[in-house]
């Protein structure tokens, strides 16, 4: 499993795209997506009111991080949790290296893996959300 930070950051991102697509379930990757946006709407919802009309907006986001980091400290919340991303990735559903806010201050920054898998299939890879500010060097992607 990924180290705990990017798996919810993952999870954050499943949870606004289920926001996002709460209304459309047309295909059966978006029914999965739904029925986790079912799943998971009420325990985001009456903190983060603005997931479903804004879930690119980044303080949406970090509002929803915020909100999964509480939660997440409930073993079986957790755990499902695990379960149900698990299940998202398995119906090809694939976010990877997302940074969700501003990158500031780097002197070095590397994000991605070390070897490019050709094989392999996102749906959204390799992104800055935010801005990237006074960085010396900065690489994003796989292969470095």
């Amino acid at each position: 499993m990924e180290a705990i930070g990017t798996f919810l950051t993952m999870a954050v991102g499943y949870i606004l795209k289920g926001a996002a697509q709460s209304k459309t379930a047309d295909t059966a990757k978006e029914e999965i997506l739904g029925k986790f946006w079912k799943w998971i709407r009420s325990k985001i919802i009456k903190d983060v009111r603005e997931a479903e009309d804004k879930p690119d907006d980044k303080e949406i986001i970090n509002k929803t991080h915020e909100k999964l980091l509480e939660l997440v400290k409930d073993e079986a919340f957790f755990n499902e949790l695990v379960r149900r991303v698990a299940e998202l990735q398995k119906a090809g559903i694939k976010e990877k290296n997302i940074v969700a806010g501003d990158i500031k201050n780097v002197k070095k920054i590397k994000i991605g893996d070390k070897e490019y898998l050709p094989g392999e299939v996102y749906q959204r890879k390799n992104i800055v959300e935010g801005n990237i500010e006074n960085a010396d060097e900065f690489i994003l992607g796989d292969g470095h």
